[in-house]
């Protein structure tokens, strides 16, 4: 679907008067945008002889940040599928199948918390190891990835709301709600030293 148009054709969409894309699916994009910025990082960083000490650590967050970007391109349109899959129920007066709707879309922007929330882990894993000349990419990308994350909990409230299984709301807030906290932390650290460093 969008990942293989033009950004132009997203933005366009994503502009007009049509139901998706939405903040779910921007949500994604901005975590995507976030890791991309900290594989170009390591891709600068990785065979350069002043960095070499920290080379066979580097090369494993490389391969983490390939796959949360991977999740992350993947999320932009399978949360755009699942809101069509959601506004098909709207005027269903079965509960089940809305419930299962309302989980369904709830379960994406929850992936996206996830990824959002690794990738800063290994964004601060990684900014005293990485190229010193691309600071201020480590700088954006934690930007990017704090933002992704508290876009995809707006996402995941939302439906939340709605949702009549309470053990579900409850697990859900358990797993989220501790991370949320640790984003901030850790987007904190991660700007004092870029900051430090400029």
């Amino acid at each position: 679907m969008y990942i293989n148009e033009p950004i132009a054709k997203y933005l366009d969409d994503l502009s007009a008067k049509l139901p998706a894309p939405g903040g779910g699916s921007v949500a994604a994009l901005t975590g995507a945008l976030g890791v991309s910025l900290i594989l170009m990082v390591l891709n600068y960083t990785i065979g350069k002889e002043k960095y070499k000490e920290f080379e066979e650590e580097l090369k494993g967050a490389l391969e983490s940040a390939k796959e949360l970007k991977k999740k992350l391109s993947t999320l932009i349109d399978r949360d755009v599928e699942a809101y069509k899959r959601l506004s098909a129920t709207f005027k269903s007066q079965d509960g089940t199948i809305k419930e299962k709707a309302l989980k369904d879309a709830a379960c994406v922007p929850i992936e996206i918390c996830n990824c959002s929330f690794e990738a800063i882990k290994l964004c601060q894993e990684v900014m005293d190891k990485a190229n010193k000349n691309l600071i201020t990419d480590i700088g954006v990308a934690a930007e990017l990835l704090e933002s992704a994350f508290n876009s995809a909990v707006f996402n995941v409230d939302i439906n939340l709301k709605s949702i009549k299984d309470k053990d579900f709301v409850v697990n859900v807030r358990k797993a989220i709600d501790p991370q949320k906290k640790e984003v901030v932390k850790i987007k904190k650290v991660i700007i004092n030293y870029v900051n430090k460093e400029l």
